[in-house]
């Protein structure tokens, strides 16, 4: 997957509370992707914007390709009321 294709799919499908490319400093329940030391962090962040579940990937296509998997899953929270 490339960026031009994520970002489609994000637009096209409202997935929500994407932090693109950034650090989610300060964004709670949250799924961020970001280069760090030559790879690429796909993380998410809970209520209190704490990073969890770093995963570190050297192929930015693995990367965006979990980003969106993570994207999809916080969507369902957020429709089923688990996340506000």
């Amino acid at each position: 997957m490339d960026r031009a294709t994520a970002k489609e799919i994000i637009a096209a499908e409202g997935l929500e509370r994407a932090v693109w490319f950034q650090q989610p400093t300060g964004k709670p329940d949250a799924v961020a992707i970001y280069e760090l030391d030559g790879g690429y962090r796909v993380v998410s962040t809970d209520e209190r914007a704490v990073e969890i579940g770093p995963r570190d990937y050297q192929d930015e296509s693995d990367a965006l390709e979990m980003y969106i998997t993570l994207l999809r899953d916080l969507k369902e929270l957020i429709a089923s009321g688990v996340v506000r």
